[in-house]
């Protein structure tokens, strides 16, 4: 097996000193999860954290992941039972399980092709078409979703608005009308270990979500008032989270050298490859750049070089056996069968996409040796 000298991801957690001071806390409390001290805490920080990046106003809420994250506020909204949620096609598949996990039907809708995410545009085509009970953008690869334009296409569609955002904690603005979850994932940027924020401004569907993330019990009798599940942030992770928040700024710092080191790299190849649209004005949660139908021989000749890579969000969802029969979006006709034509984009990325490795550990040397590789293949 070749060995791996670089890899693609290294998560950027606390040391445990920096943790250490919280966990003595935590056992002075006897108090291990169940919305502890410390999980209050960290949510009050974590509203300060965003009220600090212009997004004042809203309530902040933790679970055991982004994924149940999703899924409980899409079942506090009591959405009409297997209503029709459009998510990307080219996107993570806990997108569309926690779709289905709500008792929901995942449609999958086609990508732009330049930022490669579901656009607010292409959603009101699609729902004026056949209409949505929801529809969840992406934050694809830490993207920041543009908020202003699903703000409006939620106004004008009444159609409910949530930001799967899971890996763009610190980057996405978080507007108080839309819904937005975040990943704590300790691949993430933001990561604590495992967990998962909703924010917003509906402190009552943030109330239902919570119940459910503690089996339904609401008001002070232990009583189960609605079918929930255990999915509650436990004191550990939010002793990490609290010990992450102070040292954000130093963590973004690595992120962003790095991310500056690639794109100066890189910038000779252009023409021959394509970065995801916009990427000049964030610092992405991981690096995936586009080369055309070459993804498959660039892994193989990375992998040669002992430099691991991915292929970030592939296959595409309806390309995984557990979600083949998910329904498309069609957008058109092709013009030498005369057939419906459904997600032509995230087709074209499927075998064009490679994620690099991309940490804030990667040094100017181990920029320099991915980029040799990538030139050779070009």
């Amino acid at each position: 097996m070749q060995k791996t000298d670089i890899k693609c991801l290294v998560p950027d957690l606390p040391d445990v000193a920096e943790v250490l001071p919280y966990l003595h806390e935590m056992q002075a409390n006897r108090w291990y999860t169940n919305f502890g001290p410390l999980n209050q805490r960290f949510e009050a920080e974590m509203i300060d954290f965003f009220a600090a990046q212009g997004s004042s106003g809203l309530s902040v809420g933790t679970f055991s992941s982004a994924t149940t994250a999703l899924e409980l506020v899409l079942r506090a909204m009591q959405l009409p039972r297997r209503g029709r949620v459009l998510i990307p096609a080219l996107t993570f598949p806990a997108t569309a399980l926690a779709v289905i996990n709500a008792g929901l039907e995942p449609v999958l809708g086609d990508v732009d092709p330049d930022s490669w995410e579901l656009t607010a545009n292409d959603a009101q085509a699609a729902h004026s078409d056949k209409p949505f009970v929801a529809v969840m953008p992406v934050a694809a690869f830490g993207k920041p979703v543009p908020v202003q334009a699903w703000q409006d296409f939620q106004r004008i569609s009444g159609v409910p608005v949530i930001l799967d955002a899971a890996a763009a904690l610190g980057q996405q603005a978080v507007p108080t009308d839309l819904i937005t979850v975040f990943s704590l994932h300790a691949t993430k940027p933001f990561g604590v270990g495992e967990g998962g924020l909703i924010a917003t401004s509906d402190t009552q569907l943030l109330a239902r979500a919570r119940s459910l993330s503690n089996f339904g019990f609401a008001g002070t009798g232990g009583v189960v008032q609605q079918a929930g599940t255990n999915a509650k942030f436990g004191e550990y992770y939010a002793a990490v989270g609290l010990a992450q928040l102070k040292r954000w700024p130093e963590v973004m710092d690595r992120r962003s050298a790095v991310n500056a080191a690639y794109r100066q790299r890189l910038a000779p190849f252009e023409g021959r490859i394509r970065l995801q649209a916009g990427s000049e004005d964030f610092t992405p949660a991981v690096f995936p750049v586009y080369v055309k139908d070459k993804a498959k021989a660039i892994t193989q000749a990375m992998a040669a070089a002992g430099i691991l890579t991915r292929h970030w969000y592939l296959p595409l969802l309806h390309n995984h056996p557990a979600l083949s029969h998910l329904e498309a979006v069609k957008t058109g006709t092709d013009v030498k069968t005369g057939a419906d034509t459904a997600l032509k984009a995230c087709m074209q990325l499927e075998d064009s996409l490679i994620g690099l490795p991309f940490h804030g550990f990667l040094s100017d040397a181990d920029i320099d040796r991915i980029c040799q590789v990538l030139e050779q293949q070009l």
